[in-house]
């Protein structure tokens, strides 16, 4: 049995609640010294099309709140992010790995926010950048856990809809947070967006290769994560056009 059709398994005989792996394992690879930018890659939940109740529902609340509500919201997934560094240089290195991504409405873009490279610091990324030693020849796992990239979700809307400096945004925690100011609504807990799109970089001083894989809880009823997933027939998962955001002129 391939790897697509053992998640399909799982993900039919699961409660919303369950973890489920929404991908099989992908990697990057950076080589030192290569041409071009550090390898980058996007996953996109697998997200089913909006029910016109549900659709309905949401423009009800959206209508009474003043501000948009997304379909997907922070409360509805918990994601995770498993990882494997492999050093494929004999000696000892280290890595960071950058975690971005979007969500219905926009998209973290930390160089949007720097109009003069020479002065100006590249905001940090949604989550990550920490320094990971690697042995020669060795490995080393972790997890993005779901506490940290439910942050990234919430930092997301901060930097966007709340209007925040990425770094006044990047570096507090906001667990606590019920409400934001949006311009001149307010935007309660019900209507943060989660992330539906995770951009992940590797950068790295040595020879290495990033093993990754996401995991979700859904806890909309019904699931809002595709029955087959990614293996959906074409028409049948929703496609997100997020914009880049940009924060304003000064």
């Amino acid at each position: 049995m391939n790897m697509r059709a053992l998640l399909v398994l799982v993900l039919l005989g699961a409660c919303a609640d369950d973890p489920v792996y929404v991908q099989p394992e992908a990697a990057l690879e950076f080589t030192p010294g290569g041409e071009g930018p550090p390898p980058a890659a996007q996953l996109l939940l697998p997200i089913r099309l909006e029910a016109e109740i549900e659709a309905t529902d949401r423009a009800a609340r959206a209508a009474e709140l003043g501000v948009d509500v997304p379909y997907v919201t922070r409360d509805d997934l918990d994601l995770s992010l498993e990882w494997t560094l492999q050093n494929l240089d004999p000696e000892p290195g280290i890595a960071r790995i950058h975690i971005n991504g979007a969500n219905e409405l926009y998209a973290y873009v930390p160089l949007a926010f720097v109009t003069d490279p020479e002065e100006e610091e590249v905001p940090p990324p949604l989550s990550g950048d920490v320094p990971l030693e690697v042995p020669g020849d060795g490995r080393r796992s972790g997890v993005f856990q779901e506490d940290l990239l439910a942050e990234a979700s919430l930092d997301l809307e901060l930097i966007t809809r709340g209007g925040e400096s990425p770094f006044a945004a990047l570096l507090a925690t906001h667990e606590s947070l019920t409400e934001i100011a949006a311009g001149g609504a307010v935007l309660p807990r019900d209507a943060f967006a989660s992330l539906v799109r995770l951009d992940i970089t590797l950068f790295a001083d040595r020879h290495m290769l990033l093993e990754y894989t996401l995991r979700v809880r859904d806890h909309r009823e019904p699931p809002l994560l595709h029955e087959e997933l990614a293996d959906a027939a074409d028409g049948e998962l929703t496609v997100f056009a997020p914009a880049d955001f940009a924060p304003p002129p000064p």
